[in-house]
């Protein structure tokens, strides 16, 4: 599998979709939303507080793009219909899926919390810096998971607008361009049952060096159990009909 990892990665930093849409766009609305340093959000400088948006938001593109494209892409050519037929394991082919989406969504989580701190100032204690990075990704494997089930959902012509439209639903629904406390109390219900906002909290407790909450951390442990399935189910449903 580590051949397969390495090939999966090295396609992964090879397409400059993942550079601009993925670190460059979220570099860009960080910067013209954290402009004024005085103002406070969640009980934190905005410029910190968005910082942690903006990586989530980073994080998600990445591990949704990591995966879920490449797998369309060759269900179609008959790519993972040639790959039953050697010594490659199912279970290894979605790993490995799994792992470029987590690495790829850790190097976007450093490049926007170093961008953070060394151009527009943003300063935390060595511990916070460490725990924000660890809780965003830790929590981006949630959409690792997500990746490979709508792999499995669309085509590779529809996959691009399905990402897209996953993507920004969830990042607008769980607060990450504008506080959830600014919503509607309807959608602030709303909010609370997308991974995007208990995501995002484990991020600001972190950077707060505060302990995550346990509530969040089931919610994401549900979510990736049930992307999960479902995603195995899919393949599973394709395996049968080809």
């Amino acid at each position: 599998m580590s051949v397969l990892l390495e090939l999966e990665i090295k396609r992964a930093f090879r397409d400059w979709r993942f550079i601009v849409f993925t670190i460059g766009m979220p570099m860009m609305i960080y910067l013209s939303s954290a402009r004024n340093k005085t103002a406070t959000l969640g009980g934190t400088s905005a410029a910190k507080y968005l910082l942690v948006s903006m990586a989530v938001f980073s994080a998600i593109g990445a591990a949704l793009n990591a995966g879920g494209p490449r797998i369309a892409a060759e269900r179609e050519i008959g790519w993972t219909r040639q790959l039953r037929l050697t010594s490659m394991s199912s279970g290894k082919y979605i790993a490995a899926k799994v792992l470029t989406g987590a690495t790829v969504s850790l190097t976007a989580t450093v490049a926007i919390f170093a961008f953070g701190g060394f151009f527009n100032g943003v300063r935390m204690s060595g511990p916070s810096w460490v725990g924000a990075t660890l809780a965003v990704w830790f929590g981006s494997l949630v959409f690792c998971s997500l990746s490979v089930l709508l792999g499995y959902m669309f085509t590779s012509t529809s996959i691009t607008v399905g990402l897209m439209v996953v993507n920004l639903g969830f990042s607008m629904a769980g607060g990450l361009f504008w506080p959830v406390e600014t919503f509607p109390s309807w959608l602030r219900v709303v909010a609370k049952l997308t991974p995007t906002y208990h995501l995002a909290q484990l991020g600001h407790y972190a950077q707060r060096g505060e302990w995550p909450s346990v509530v969040d951390l089931v919610v994401l442990g549900g979510y990736l159990a049930l992307f999960s399935a479902l995603a195995a189910w899919l393949y599973r449903r394709d395996e049968i009909r080809v």
